[in-house]
């Protein structure tokens, strides 16, 4: 009887789902708030938050509790890696969210596409190459001031391989609640990449083999790879294998035959000689970014004689260094006001620099280029404030930096803010 019950139960609920998906869906829209971008159905929505509300996503239906999400795909183009994101949103990849039957809009991807339109820029553009984890490390900057510039440095070194792993890692983990990401952040922010690891794996890879993880692509999804389990579970071992060698080999070539990096330069010359492909391509981006359209023919014509290192140091430095001396600066996104002063070409970004001992002359290249603008506002304490274009050409508060590079505590932060506002030009604050 028991099992002619469970038979009967099964076949009911075979039927039902049968029924289910012989009904049309029910599409979601789309509309702003002042709190962001809403996926809405009824009274049930999705909200992807404005980067200063702050950023995140979070499910609210009704007589529920509001639930965090994170979206465990890629959002964000990556073109450097070949990479295009389609399917942005939550409903497009766990369609019952908010509910059986509700699917996402036909306006989906461009409502996504002019959400990510209203965040920083520039740390969109480092998010975008660690593929599904791109929505995680975004979280983890917007909770850890100046994380980004560490990225932003291992960027530019082309050194991200760890640090996909180790976010990686955090997912699958599963404990990836805002408390945990916002400990995560914390200690990314601190840590070494060695005692990172460590928290993870219980123990510590030999150098050996994180320099060669370090080399492989962001995004790369290295923990779906068996030859990668298997060399971080046997850690002790002298040397890396030739699977792992042919791993990342694999990895190159994939991105390669997606881009146009291997008509650029001698691709594989370069590689062979221990310039690993995140590297070349940022020091192509670097070399590239704020040239005129009557320098850049030159600069290409060079890069595709080069076949060794020191040769395309000297082409890197040689390009920007003509970008930073003959660019001007972009005009200041707010005006200058009382205590308020812009930093308008490289000397005062320099200047700054030397004075509030933060190295902020390090990111000339991204005020050429519109993404980043400095002011000094002379009150007490003295600070450095950095403001971020988004997407759309507004800007935001990104950090507010004392001496030494220290984060000033919030009741400092919030005597700058009003006269920032009071410019009408800033969108949002940190």
């Amino acid at each position: 009887m028991a099992t002619r019950d469970m038979l009967a139960g099964q076949q009911q609920l075979a039927l039902e789902e049968q029924s289910e998906r012989c009904l049309p869906p029910t599409y979601a829209n789309y509309e702003w708030t002042g709190e962001g971008l809403c996926e809405r159905s009824g009274s049930d929505t999705i909200l992807y938050s404005y980067w200063d509300r702050p950023f995140a996503c979070t499910i609210r239906r009704q007589h529920r509790d509001p639930e965090d999400f994170l979206p465990a795909w890629a959002l964000l183009d990556a073109p450097d890696y070949g990479r295009i994101a389609t399917e942005k949103s939550v409903l497009a990849h766990h369609p019952r969210t908010l509910g059986t039957g509700i699917a996402a809009g036909p306006g989906a991807e461009k409502a996504l596409t002019e959400y990510i339109a209203t965040l920083p820029r520039l740390l969109v553009s480092l998010a975008a190459p660690f593929g599904a984890q791109q929505w995680l490390l975004l979280d983890l900057f917007r909770r850890a001031p100046g994380l980004w510039k560490q990225v932003h440095r291992q960027t530019a070194f082309g050194r991200l391989g760890t640090l996909s792993l180790t976010l990686e890692l955090f997912c699958a983990a599963g404990r990836t609640a805002p408390r945990q990401r916002q400990a995560f952040a914390d200690t990314l922010n601190l840590e070494t990449r060695e005692t990172l690891l460590h928290r993870f794996l219980k123990t510590t890879p030999p150098p050996a083999l994180l320099a060669f993880l370090e080399q492989f692509p962001p995004g790369s999804d290295l923990l779906d790879e068996r030859c990668i389990k298997s060399a971080l579970s046997q850690a002790g071992a002298p040397q890396v294998s030739e699977d792992l060698a042919r791993l990342q080999q694999r990895s190159f070539s994939a991105i390669l035959s997606e881009t146009e990096w291997a008509g650029m330069t001698h691709v594989q010359a370069l590689i062979d000689q221990g310039v690993p492909l995140p590297r070349l391509i940022a020091t192509i981006k670097s070399g590239l970014r704020n040239l005129t359209a009557s320098e850049r023919p030159a600069a290409l014509a060079g890069l595709k004689k080069i076949q060794a290192p020191q040769a395309l140091q000297w082409w890197l430095m040689h390009w920007t260094t003509l970008a930073g001396r003959s660019r001007t600066f972009p005009a200041p996104p707010i005006p200058s006001a009382p205590m308020l002063i812009p930093l308008g070409n490289a000397a005062e970004l320099h200047q700054e620099s030397q004075r509030m001992r933060n190295g902020v002359d390090r990111f000339l290249a991204d005020v050429l280029a519109g993404d980043l603008y400095f002011y000094h506002y002379d009150g007490h304490p003295a600070a450095t404030i950095c403001l971020a274009a988004t997407g759309t050409n507004d800007w935001l508060l990104l950090e507010v930096l004392g001496e030494d590079g220290t984060h000033l505590q919030d009741g400092t932060c919030q005597e700058i803010v009003p006269s920032l506002i009071s410019q009408d030009a800033l969108k949002g604050y940190a």
